[in-house]
């Protein structure tokens, strides 16, 4: 099915992407560590992993780690629970993001 076409059941707004190979995700509140998101869009992020303290709504700070060059630049973001299942877990961002850099190591 090409990403661009939507079920009758879509009801998302934004278009789903493969997140990047060198983008990592950290969310200390549910010890969540160098995960890779499986789909990444405007409003959110899926990641097919379930942690253990997660529940639907609960509002948690995400970190996004990317390697660029001879820099890690760390996006954090307030998300939001939206879904979560067998399957893994979903994110919906709630603020606008803050980045920062740092060197390499």
């Amino acid at each position: 099915m090409n990403q661009s076409a939507a079920t009758k059941d879509e009801r998302r707004i934004a278009r789903r992407k493969t997140s990047p190979t060198n983008l990592r995700l950290y969310c200390p509140q549910l010890n969540l560590t160098r995960c890779r998101p499986t789909n990444l869009s405007t409003r959110g992020a899926f990641l097919d992993s379930v942690p253990e303290h997660a529940y639907v709504g609960r509002r948690v700070q995400l970190v996004f780690s990317v390697s660029e060059a001879n820099a890690i630049k760390l996006i954090r973001v307030w998300a939001v629970v939206v879904h979560l299942s067998n399957e893994g877990i979903g994110f919906g961002f709630t603020h606008k993001y803050r980045a920062e850099q740092s060197a390499n190591h």
